[in-house]
């Protein structure tokens, strides 16, 4: 309680519990593949493509392209097939998914065999696509790889070497004008890319990882070197939350149980994971129940991987303190318990409504960077900002994405598109 004005200002927080429910955020969770070969005459059809999306990743919010451009490995990219690719692109905008894009010369397994005999030549492949990519980047949430290796995967390729891996992914940096995230395959490969001395200013935060064999194996199928897997895991905690990770799981001898792998998925801060492969384990996470007390007991392993991909915010505390002598704020206390933090631009707002049907909506200061994973956020906010002429107000926060206004849920029962702080009462 406060005075102003010799009115008797009460605060009465609202309660806050962690829900286990599906939010639906953007720029996270599981994904479908879908796979085009560019060619003339093409060899897939958009209606087709259109209705697959509508039937199998009709609640998933993320889509992986996979686009062989493998018919031009000796020669430019005609304009006929780049407006082909930007058909792609305005097929997923339209369908309201965010892109996770790899460009690949292979489709089968024969890296080496298919891709270009030239790195200048691959260097202009990623010029031509940059055009059609900055077009469409507000609807892509990274690209994978630099285009070579089988199945685009990084492995496979005569271009391995440092130079010629910072040299692509520096070209394909500044043929998306930086716009969009990119992602290596290695941890030894983000950091060998980013030290290297004519790697491009401001890579490092715009670079994330995509491992395609979790748990396959003791080194994840080659994505670690032998004996060094924990070492990796402990610097992908520390060292790669600034641009999205995520990948494929496969199952290794034998099935990795959700605990262990949440384990791993939180050092990894992985943001997003295909949904179909491998089945395997995939099946094994369906068939296992949570155990621990609490909101997540008796949901699949499944569910509570899925649910923790990405960030995933909750409001545990809210309470009137004194910052400064003379000024009383709210302190909203929020954690994110998910995987990985919030990779691009938010708003926060604080929307009061009155009892007198009037509603107030007030932008919140925040800053981007801290709102990492395992972090604690602690906000203050002025009193004066919450003060109404109403005898009573509701006070809620509400979060968007920057560039479209797409809300971001909070995990706090009871909340929808906004959460409640509490109830301001004048007497």
């Amino acid at each position: 309680m406060w005075m102003k004005d010799k009115k008797r200002i009460r605060f009465q927080k609202a309660k806050f519990l962690e829900s286990s429910k599906e939010l639906g955020n953007p720029g996270r969770g599981w994904y479908h593949i879908y796979p085009f070969v560019i060619q003339n005459p093409p060899e897939f059809s958009l209606e087709e493509t259109r209705s697959c999306i509508l039937d199998i990743s009709r609640e998933e919010n993320l889509v992986l392209v996979r686009i062989d451009i493998g018919a031009f490995q000796s020669c430019e990219i005609p304009k006929e097939a780049l407006e082909t690719v930007s058909d792609i692109f305005h097929l997923f905008r339209v369908s309201q998914k965010q892109m996770i894009v790899r460009f690949t010369y292979d489709s089968k397994g024969r890296g080496m065999e298919k891709e270009p005999q030239s790195i200048d030549l691959i260097k202009k492949h990623m010029e031509q696509l940059g055009e059609v990519i900055c077009k469409f980047a507000t609807d892509i949430l990274i690209l994978q790889g630099i285009f070579v290796g089988s199945w685009g995967e990084m492995h496979h390729s005569k271009f391995l070497t440092v130079s010629d891996m910072s040299e692509l992914i520096c070209s394909l940096y500044r043929a998306v004008r930086g716009e969009c995230y990119l992602a290596v395959r290695t941890p030894e490969q983000w950091r060998n890319i980013t030290d290297y001395k004519r790697a491009e200013q401001g890579l490092k935060k715009r670079m994330g990882l995509f491992n395609d064999g979790i748990f396959g194996s003791s080194t994840d199928l080659g994505t670690y070197r032998e004996g060094t897997r924990e070492k990796e895991l402990m610097w992908q905690k520390y060292f790669a939350d600034s641009a999205p990770n995520g990948g494929e799981v496969i199952a290794g001898e034998r099935p990795v149980g959700y605990r262990q792998a949440a384990e791993e998925m939180q050092s990894m801060h992985l943001s997003y994971l295909n949904s179909s492969y491998q089945q395997r384990q995939l099946d094994h996470w369906k068939n296992e129940r949570v155990e621990e007390t609490g909101c997540w007991k008796g949901l699949s392993g499944y569910e509570y991987i899925g649910r923790h991909l990405g960030s995933r915010f909750v409001i545990c505390r809210v309470r009137v303190s004194r910052r400064r002598v003379s000024q009383r704020y709210l302190e909203v206390v929020i954690e994110n318990h998910g995987f990985s933090g919030f990779y691009e631009e938010a708003e926060l707002f604080l929307i009061i409504e009155e009892n007198t049907g009037k509603t107030v909506l007030r932008n919140i200061k925040m800053n981007d960077s801290e709102w990492k994973s395992e972090k604690r956020i602690v906000l203050w906010i002025p009193l004066s900002d919450i003060e109404t002429e109403a005898t009573e107000s509701k006070v809620f926060f509400q979060m968007r994405r920057k560039r479209d206004h797409k809300v971001i849920r909070f995990a706090n029962e009871g909340a929808d598109d906004r959460v409640l702080l509490g109830i301001c009462k004048y007497r």
